[in-house]
């Protein structure tokens, strides 16, 4: 035993305290001897309290060591090891106090409760019917075992459980929200709504059930109530899940009237981000549109088109600094591309004006302008769609004289006017500039700064990092190399910002909660999980799946390296060191010689000549009980997109970006009437290469549920389920009720039929491999 310190000397804990003022309790407590088992077990009852778990196994162990008959310190032992996420440690000492108290419910309990933290649901709930049946009077226990079966998919024995809870204690708000989750997976909406109504009547700051309230209100076509509900629970704390539940609530709301508060937390969602920018554009265009100020230049610029507005004309007596000084709108131009033809004509206008007066300012001239903050972010908008914006033949010679000039100053090395730069990159990527890079050496405003970051100093990163790509697979093959130059030109999608991550989950864990009701073999978890994404394209995928998975170790594989360059530097930036990015073609991807737990390959391989051979390729790189999620274009819901690409065909329209500008521009003019409403009202219609991917595309194929159900028969694959919007899945179930899991084929087939834009994007699911 070590020398114990005196009283007055300095602590060995390094604190700078005396020892009696500091560390004398503890210190006796770890070298004492004489103590009793009940002593060290309170010591340890206070390091729990203070969050301390480590120490307060230390006076457990202590605590058995002087009595290992001692059953309270066993259990505790279980509680510390718990709390520090050793699951396996914390059984075995719950177990050794089950021996010492073999009817002791709460022991029971404990155990179900850590099961259930380990995805053992079918254990977690043999523990929870156990301790149920020996205090049947308890409602936490039944709150327990419901949540259980929750897990396993037995909804009405869950909600049973729940209501049993509620039978004992009517004020137990936790029951009432476990039963409203419940309720919603069995399709039972209103009695769900109830349900978190009750709970939060009991408890109103229960930002859980705000949370889920908000979701399901938005679900029913609420979105109005549902908007006030998630801002009561973001006013309780700003966590990450309800942020994104923001997001969800809003990204398909029209607002009738300007609110400067939602206003305010527009910008932070966009600009943190809460979610998806692109999930907040629609909402944010229809916030700018009903400013008087920006909205009227809007209306404006509307009802002129074709004609372009001068300056004046365009934006009124105010001028353009009230651009600048809107930060939604500097904060969507910079976030994602617009997708309202009105706020596309007035930008395409202001570029105009943003050119003109570039166009008369001289060499020496070193002024920014006012509304500098709102043309560096019209400048970036573009970069981000790709300059889809329409332009006159006068317009573009003047940009490419401004061009010239620009490349002129930087060719003698002397400093060119910060409106200049702002306004070539507005019509040309700046990184194609001859001697862009010594841009990057001068100082500059903060906006100007952020385009030449994005237009000069990130390409020129992309560029660096094809070396460091390996490539598995040579790419051979007409289609492979067709689809590979159409990548290669147009990397799809220019994405900004990365949704945040929530809580990583394990395997099980995320299948049990994504799809409760299906006949999942639920094999068990493992340490670490190897995913494979077959055409990770610019790595928003590849990244989101990566942050979704406990200890996964993602390989993303493309054939365009200009798109896995975009994907690794977007990794780069947010810090990841789990993805390992390769080119390669899928078809060859046999030899490989590496298996995985997941693959994911959406809107992949409906582009290859034969799709049902690329996907007997993945099938023969997943392990047994792996899973599998993939994305195809349905025949049904794509036969507006087969007639308008009948459509760009007879008319002759080519690939390029000028005849897709072109295209995109006649289309607007014939209008939604003439048959085009599926082109004009998907967001893949605004960017070049979302645009090109969607109309344009070199090779694609369309499938039936039909063919997809006789391919999973053929090998031996469970359907899970789909990934698809709330009302399309509740409709569906409205239809078929007797199909609970939502995993017919041929039933969805037939549902499908009845509602043929149920798929609009794609068929996108998840399949398990047989075990």
């Amino acid at each position: 035993m070590r020398a114990k310190p005196e009283r007055n000397d300095p602590c060995p804990c390094g604190s700078g305290k005396v020892f009696e003022k500091c560390c004398q309790e503890w210190y006796e407590a770890k070298f004492s001897v004489s103590q009793s088992a009940e002593s060290l077990k309170n010591k340890g009852n206070a390091a729990m309290q203070g969050g301390n778990f480590a120490e307060a196994e230390w006076f457990y162990r202590k605590a058995i060591s002087a009595d290992s008959s001692y059953m309270p310190a066993h259990n505790n032992l279980g509680n510390a090891l718990r709390m520090q996420g050793l699951y396996n440690e914390a059984l075995s000492a719950y177990k050794a106090a089950l021996n010492l108290a073999p009817d002791d419910y709460e022991i029971y309990d404990s155990i179900g409760i850590t099961l259930n933290m380990m995805a053992r649901f079918d254990e977690a709930a043999d523990a929870f019917s156990r301790a149920a049946a020996l205090a049947p009077n308890d409602p936490n226990v039944h709150n327990n075992l419901g949540v259980a079966l929750h897990e396993l998919g037995r909804m009405d024995e869950a909600a049973a459980s729940y209501r049993r809870a509620l039978q004992i204690n009517p004020d137990y708000a936790e029951a009432h929200y476990n039963l409203g989750n419940t309720l919603i997976e069995l399709g039972r909406l209103d009695e769900a709504e109830a349900s978190y109504r009750e709970a939060l009547e009991i408890k109103p700051d229960y930002a859980d059930a705000l949370n889920n309230f908000a979701l399901l209100l938005a679900e029913q076509g609420k979105p109005v109530m549902a908007l006030s509900t998630i801002r009561q629970s973001l006013l309780i704390e700003e966590t990450a899940k309800a942020k994104s539940i923001f997001v969800d609530c809003v990204k398909h709301l029209r607002l009738t009237r300007d609110d400067s508060k939602i206003r305010a937390v527009m910008v932070r969602a966009l600009n943190e981000p809460w979610g998806r920018p692109s999930d907040l554009v629609q909402i944010s265009t229809g916030l700018i549109k009903l400013d008087p100020g920006v909205g009227g230049c809007v209306a404006r610029a509307a009802d002129a088109w074709p004609l372009r507005l001068p300056a004046q004309d365009l934006f009124g007596p105010n001028g353009d600094t009230m651009l600048a000084d809107d930060p939604l709108l500097c904060a969507i131009l910079n976030s994602a591309p617009i997708r309202d033809i009105d706020m596309e004509r007035f930008l395409t206008m202001a570029r105009r004006v943003m050119l003109d007066t570039a166009a008369g300012v001289s060499a020496s001239d070193a002024g920014v302008g006012a509304a500098s903050g709102f043309y560096s972010a019209l400048a970036r908008q573009c970069f981000i769609n790709e300059y889809v914006f329409s332009h006159t033949e006068d317009e573009i010679r003047k940009a490419g004289s401004l061009r010239d000039s620009l490349a002129a100053a930087l060719e003698a090395n002397t400093q060119a006017p910060a409106l200049w730069v702002v306004a070539v990159a507005s019509y040309f990527p700046l990184y194609s500039i001859t001697f862009a890079v010594r841009l990057l050496g001068s100082q500059w405003p903060d906006e100007v700064a952020a385009v030449l970051a994005q237009q000069v100093r990130e390409p020129a990163e992309e560029l660096q990092l094809r070396a460091t790509i390996s490539r598995l697979t040579d790419i051979e093959g007409e289609v492979s190399l067709l689809v590979q130059n159409q990548y290669e030109k147009n990397p799809y999608p220019r994405w900004i910002k990365a949704a945040p991550a929530g809580n990583a989950k394990n395997l099980i864990e995320y299948f049990v909660q994504q799809f409760p009701l299906a006949s999942l073999n639920r094999h068990g978890t493992k340490d670490n999980i190897d995913i494979l994404i077959a055409g990770c394209g610019t790595g928003q995928q590849s990244i989101e799946t990566a942050q979704l998975f406990k200890n996964a170790q993602v390989l993303a594989i493309d054939l365009s390296m200009s798109s896995l360059t975009y994907a690794k530097r977007k990794t780069r930036e947010l810090g990841l060191t789990t993805i390992e990015y390769a080119q390669a073609d899928l078809l060859k991807l046999g030899p490989l010689g590496r298996s995985f737990d997941i693959i994911e390959s959406v809107g992949v391989l409906h582009h290859l000549a034969d799709p049902w051979a690329g996907w007997r390729v993945l099938l023969s790189l997943l392990r047994p009980g792996g899973f599998m999620k993939l994305g195809f274009y349905s025949e049904v819901a794509r036969r507006n997109i087969v007639w308008i690409r009948t459509f760009i065909a007879e008319r002759g329209y080519g690939s390029t970006a000028e005849d897709i500008r072109q295209f995109r521009q006649d289309l607007i003019e014939l209008g939604s009437n003439a048959g085009f409403g599926a082109a004009l009202e998907s967001a893949d219609f605004f960017s070049i290469s979302p645009c090109r991917d969607l109309l344009f595309h070199v090779q694609e194929h369309h499938m039936t549920l039909t063919e997809i159900a006789a391919f999973l028969r053929e090998n031996n694959l469970a359907f899970l389920g789909f990934e698809i919007d709330f009302h399309a899945l509740h409709a569906y179930k409205l239809r078929f009720p007797d199909d609970r899991a939502a995993t017919n084929l041929d039933q969805w087939q037939i549902f499908e039929n009845e509602n043929q834009d149920t798929f609009l994007r794609m068929y996108q699911f998840w399949v398990q491999k047989a075990a």
